[in-house]
């Protein structure tokens, strides 16, 4: 490393003649070579400056272990709970399946474009994720979308538009 490399002395110090921020920030991420060695003395003597050492290098080695950590798994346990659950409440519906059925095409032409929109964001989004999310993805699009439309469908409608019922 060069003299060019290091850092310029003004950035090293501060007006009270310990060490900058900048300074013990770039020994506790191991670059002592950006520093000047007179710098690098003053770490080594200066007991106020030592201790601010030490405390940036426990700073630094959290956030690399933090970042180095492997992120939490996905809950695909609470979304299956979640279909499970969401499959018992619709079995009460199942009696009035066959007019839901006749009804179908008709609701499903009236919301493909809205679905449409949403399908392209769903993959987007899970574009992004391993294939197990997909799945559940999916699944639980396919869930939602159903009670969706059953509820549109057996939802009595009762609008008043220009004094007709």
């Amino acid at each position: 490393m060069t003299r060019d490399d290091a850092l310029p002395d003004d950035d090293l110090w501060q007006p009270d003649g310990h060490l900058s921020e900048l300074s013990l920030t770039a020994l506790a991420d191991g670059e002592p070579g950006l520093l000047s060695r007179e710098a690098t003395a003053h770490a080594e003597t200066c007991d106020a400056c030592a201790d601010r050492l030490g405390q940036m290098t426990l700073l630094s080695l959290s956030v690399s272990d933090a970042l180095t950590r492997a992120p939490e798994p996905f809950p695909v346990w609470a979304v299956v709970a979640g279909l499970i659950f969401a499959g018992v409440g619709a079995v009460p519906m199942l009696a009035q399946a066959p007019d839901f059925l006749v009804q179908l095409p008709r609701a499903l032409v009236q919301t493909a474009p809205v679905a449409l929109r949403v399908a392209g964001s769903l993959i987007k989004v899970a574009s992004s994720a391993g294939p197990s999310l997909w799945v559940v993805w999916l699944a639980t699009t396919l869930v939602f979308a159903m009670l969706g439309l059953a509820v549109a469908h057996w939802v009595p409608r009762r609008a008043v538009w220009k004094g007709a019922r």
